[in-house]
Order: C-alpha cells, then sequence, then structure tokens
C-alpha cells in the first residue's frame, strides 16, 4: 500500500470515526427531548447504527496501527451550540427531525467529497464510507415522516 494511500485511508476512517461519534452524542442528547415514541425508537436504531459505523472505523483503523480519534471540543462547539438554540427556539419533534435531518446531510455530503478527493482508498474503506452514505439517507428518509 502506497504512503498516500494509507494517509488517506487513516483521515476517511478518522472522519468516519469522528462523524460517527458526534452523531450518537448528538442523537443521546436530543433523543430525551422528543415525545413521539415511534421517532425516539427510530433514533435509537440510527444511534445503534451509529454506534457500529464508529466500531467498524475503529477496527479498520487499528488495522493500520492507528488509534481511533473523537472530535475535539471546538470541533464539537458549533453543533453543540447550534443544537441547544435550536432546541431553545423550537423543542418540537418536527424541529428535532429538520437538526437530524440536517445532520445526515452534512455527512452524505462530506463524505461523497472525501470519497470524490480521495478515490484511491483502500476497498474497505471505501465501502464502510458508502455504507454509512447509504444509512444517512435511510436515517433522512426515517426523519422526513416526523416533520
Amino acid at each position: 500500500m502506497k504512503q498516500t494511500q494509507k494517509t488517506d485511508d487513516t483521515e476517511m476512517l478518522t472522519d468516519i470515526y469522528k462523524n460517527c461519534k458526534m452523531g450518537v452524542e448528538s442523537t443521546a442528547k436530543l433523543m430525551p427531548k422528543v415525545q413521539n415514541a415511534d421517532m425516539k425508537r427510530v433514533m435509537g436504531e440510527h444511534l445503534k447504527q451509529y454506534q457500529g459505523f464508529a466500531a467498524r472505523a475503529a477496527d479498520l483503523l487499528a488495522k493500520q496501527g492507528k488509534a481511533p480519534e473523537d472530535a475535539g471540543f471546538f470541533e464539537k462547539l458549533p453543533a453543540e451550540v447550534g443544537m441547544a438554540v435550536s432546541q431553545m427556539m423550537d423543542s418540537s419533534d418536527a424541529k428535532t427531525a429538520e437538526m437530524m435531518i440536517n445532520g445526515f446531510v452534512m455527512g452524505v455530503s462530506e463524505l461523497k467529497k472525501q470519497l470524490a478527493d480521495t478515490p484511491d482508498v483502500n476497498e474497505h474503506t471505501a465501502a464502510l464510507a458508502a455504507d454509512m452514505i447509504q444509512f444517512q439517507l435511510n436515517a433522512i428518509n426515517d426523519m422526513k415522516q416526523y416533520l
């Protein structure tokens, strides 16, 4: 494996891991405020899927001899502040669904851009990214019903 490919793989896996961990944290913070039991159940399923993707990314990183890195405080801060302000202004299930959708859309956009910019990642990294994109697209559809 070329050194550049390993760096690209490591960066993409690290980004996927961070995205998943932020998804876990955001979902866990929003779930207690959700009134609709079905929506809460769906969010719980999304939470488990995020955890599974994070574990896959961590496993692939470990195979490269790397440890996964969580997003730092300043990486998380804009999302934390945005969620808090949005929840203060409108804590409805529809607003929560909108925030979740926005997070999924950002995740899809970032991963698609990264795949386009680094086409030489290994097949396992590319497969994880494709699975993550499909999960997020499905999750967008899941949340649309609660708008």
